[in-house]
This record gives structure tokens, C-alpha cells and sequence, in this order.
């Protein structure tokens, strides 16, 4: 039987935070948080996603440009709470 998996730690009120004033350190951090581990983050992080119109999440990350990043942490907190597979 598989074990569920526990969201991440970042409280809802730091998740807002990051949400208002988004970066591409908090994306970073927030995706190695999300994946458990650095090897896994870099891989969704580099990987083309059909939602990002093909691009990948890092390219947002790095774009400076915040509607980017808060959309990519957005996504981040979906697959957290389990919302993508």
C-alpha cells in the first residue's frame, strides 16, 4: 500500500508571500521543497510543461518577470497539495 505524501512546509502565510514578491530564488527553493531534492526539482524545473506553452518552469523562473514566477509557483502549490499527477 502507498504511503500518502505529506505537502510541503512552507506555511500558507509565507506561500502568500511568495505569491506577492516572487523570484527566481523563491521558485527554486519552493521546487526543491515541492520534489523533496535538488536532482528532482532541476528535472521539473528544466522539463517543457504543456501548461507553460511548452516552456519550461525554468525559463519563467529566470524571466524576471513576476507574472511568470507567481505562475510557476502556482503551479508548485498544486502539485503539492496533489492537484497534478
Amino acid at each position: 500500500m502507498a504511503t500518502k505524501r505529506r505537502s510541503a512546509v512552507t506555511s500558507e502565510a509565507e506561500q502568500a508571500f511568495q505569491l506577492e514578491h516572487p523570484s527566481e530564488e523563491i521558485v527554486w527553493a519552493r521546487a526543491v521543497e515541492v520534489f523533496g531534492n535538488e536532482d528532482l526539482a532541476n528535472k521539473w524545473m528544466r522539463t517543457p510543461l504543456p501548461i507553460l506553452e511548452q516552456h519550461t518552469p525554468e525559463e519563467y523562473a529566470r524571466s524576471n518577470d513576476a507574472a511568470k514566477q507567481r505562475e510557476t509557483l502556482i503551479i508548485l502549490g498544486r502539485i503539492d497539495y496533489g492537484l497534478f499527477s
